[in-house]
């Protein structure tokens, strides 16, 4: 019985550290450079580059006019490039969390209105 409680005790622990951030910046800043060789016409894995796209619409459709505002006609290629682009000026943010890495770029690109910001 003591072993059957410990091994369930093992399991709930190993659950909830599971439960960390699932990608941090540095795998972003691999994916966006995927990303970058598709735009440039160069050869790139097609799954870093699809992740990347999505990764980064996914943030934006979560948190556009919550914590930031993109423009109205603004495409999701070029809140990709400014991710892509903050993130390779800042290497010392890589070690944290990919999420919190695009929601800083995009807020520091396109600051919350306060037309958005009274709408909610």
């Amino acid at each position: 019985m003591k072993k059957i409680l410990i091994l369930l005790a093992a399991a709930l622990f190993s659950f909830q550290s599971a439960h960390a951030d699932f990608k941090t910046g540095n795998g972003l800043v691999a994916t966006w450079r995927e990303y970058a060789r598709s735009i440039a016409g160069k050869s790139y894995n097609e799954n870093d580059d699809g992740f990347y796209t999505g990764y980064v619409a996914g943030i934006c459709d979560a948190h556009t006019h919550l914590l930031f505002t993109i423009p109205e006609g603004a495409t999701i290629g070029q809140a990709c490039d400014v991710v892509g682009l903050w993130l390779e000026k800042h290497p010392e943010e890589w070690n944290k969390p990919a999420k919190q890495l695009v929601i800083k770029a995009l807020k520091e690109a396109f600051p919350i209105s306060k037309t958005a910001s009274k709408k909610s």
